[in-house]
């Protein structure tokens, strides 16, 4: 018997590695062993609950600001976007919506963890974003954008993924000192 044949069975019972809460397995080594800070104001990543995406705005489900939620998406030819979305869907990528409430003024933090397309509506159209970035290594949020609101209810559409479930999560985002 080979040396080969006899650690195969040990390599694969140690292979399963206990994942965090709410962190999503990556290829980096480093995020195996430790668990990485989440942006100030996302600790509701951790803690994400299922949610089927609408496939219109009437079917669309409310998120809550603070919230994290793994959305279901649809096949994009299923769902009514609100607005045109300002990239163009190709055939076999996923959408859906959710709505959310705005109780401040300020800017919010839209996380995603996978890529797709990200517009922000209210009143029939889609808001300009304000910032764009990555959470931190490890973290699971793969896209971070940021929008500047008013009170009010909105749209979170989404778009441009093959991925059948997003995890997402809607926050206010830390005030930057002057």
């Amino acid at each position: 018997m080979s040396t080969v044949s006899l650690l195969f069975p040990l390599l694969a019972a140690a292979a399963p590695i206990a994942q965090a809460p709410g962190v999503e397995p990556t290829g980096d080594q480093r995020c195996s062993v430790s668990r990485p800070a989440l942006p100030a104001g996302m600790t509701g990543w951790a803690r994400r609950a299922p949610l089927a995406a609408g496939t219109s705005t009437r079917s669309a489900p409310v998120i809550v600001v603070g919230h994290g939620a793994d959305l279901r998406l649809a096949p994009v030819e299923q769902v009514t976007p609100a607005v045109a979305p300002q990239r163009e869907p190709d055939m076999g990528e996923t959408a859906g919506l959710a709505l959310f409430q705005v109780a401040r003024p300020g800017t919010y933090r839209v996380a995603l963890g996978d890529a797709a397309w990200i517009d922000v509506v209210r009143a029939g159209r889609a808001l300009a974003a304000s910032a764009h970035g990555h959470g931190p290594a490890c973290s699971g949020i793969r896209k971070m954008v940021d929008f500047r609101l008013e009170p009010g209810r909105y749209v979170l559409q989404l778009s441009g993924t093959k991925a059948s479930s997003l995890p997402v999560m809607i926050a206010r985002a830390p005030q930057v000192a002057a």
